[in-house]
């Protein structure tokens, strides 16, 4: 299992670790949720494979997947859910 720590997530998702951090805090629907939590620690950090699973929910429109499975477009529109 690959864990992502915050600048490995930022140049995933095309965004600043600044901006990331910001949406954690004010716009969560906008990042990954973490769902990695290491007891004793402020770390930030992302399973990829919940990472991966949230990118083939949000991501909109063409074909984004590498043949590792990785996503190469930014992530640029997510579908909102009302």
């Amino acid at each position: 299992m690959k864990i992502l720590d915050l600048e490995e997530l930022a140049a995933l998702l095309g965004r600043r670790p600044e901006t990331i951090k910001k949406d954690i805090r004010r716009n969560p629907c906008a990042v990954p949720p973490r769902l990695l939590h290491i007891p004793g620690t402020r770390l930030l950090r992302w399973r990829d494979v919940d990472v991966q699973a949230w990118l083939a929910e949000h991501v909109v429109g063409g074909d984004c997947l590498r043949k590792d499975g990785w996503c190469v477009k930014a992530v640029g529109s997510f579908e909102t859910q009302d």
